[in-house]
C-alpha cells in the first residue's frame, strides 16, 4: 500500500486526512472517515493535491518547462502513487510540449479523483459501522426502548456514528453508564 495525505469526500462531507491505497482497494482515516457519509452507487472523490489551487500545471508549465508531469508529482506525493496517477492521465510529454487544456484537465481530474467502489470489505473488517435502532425510539436520559420497557440498547447497537479518535467509544461508555444507572 502507499499512503498520501488527501482529502475525500462523499456526498456533502469532506475529510482532509491520509489515505492508504491498497491491493485491493481504498483504506486509511480519510476513507474510513468518508465511508460513514458514502452510499452504494455512488462515487467517492479524492483530491490528490489538496494545497494546490487554481491552474498550477499551467504554473508548472511557466516554470520549468521541460519538466514532466511524473517528474512534479513525485515532488509532491510518493513515487509510486505519482508514477500511477502520470500513467493513468496519459501526460508522458515535457510541460512545454502539452496544451494548456490538456494541463487543465489532468489538474481538474488530481482535484476530484473519481473512484466508483463497489463494496466494502464487510463486517468483520469494518472500522465505521451505520444503523442500528433509531435513537428517537430511545429515552436519551436511561436508553430505554420507548416501545418496550425494561430493554436497553447502548453503544453501537443504536444508530450513532462518530468520527474516528474514540468518539464511538465514548458513546459505548457514556450510554452503557446510562443504561446501567437507570437499572
Amino acid at each position: 500500500g502507499v499512503s498520501a495525505a488527501v482529502v475525500t469526500s462523499a456526498g456533502k462531507a469532506r475529510f482532509a486526512e491520509a489515505a492508504l491505497f491498497t491491493h485491493r482497494g481504498l483504506s486509511g482515516p480519510a476513507i474510513l472517515q468518508a465511508s460513514s457519509y458514502w452510499r452504494p452507487g455512488e462515487p467517492l472523490f479524492v483530491d490528490f493535491l489538496p494545497d494546490e489551487s487554481g491552474d498550477f500545471l499551467l504554473d508548472a508549465k511557466r516554470a520549468a518547462p521541460r519538466s514532466t508531469l511524473r517528474a512534479w508529482l513525485r515532488e509532491r506525493l510518493p513515487a509510486r502513487l505519482a508514477d500511477i496517477l502520470a500513467e493513468r492521465l496519459g501526460l508522458e510529454v515535457e510541460f512545454g510540449n502539452a496544451p494548456d487544456k490538456a494541463l487543465r484537465g489532468a489538474g481538474e481530474r488530481l482535484k476530484r479523483w473519481t473512484f466508483q467502489p463497489n463494496g466494502t470489505e464487510g463486517f468483520a473488517k469494518a472500522e465505521v459501522t451505520v444503523g442500528g435502532i433509531a435513537t428517537a425510539e430511545l429515552s436519551s436520559k436511561t436508553m430505554e426502548a420507548r416501545r418496550v420497557p425494561g430493554l436497553y440498547a447502548i453503544g453501537e447497537a443504536v444508530d450513532v456514528t462518530g468520527w474516528l479518535g474514540g468518539y464511538n467509544f465514548q458513546w459505548a461508555w457514556a450510554s452503557g453508564v446510562a443504561a446501567g444507572e437507570a437499572l
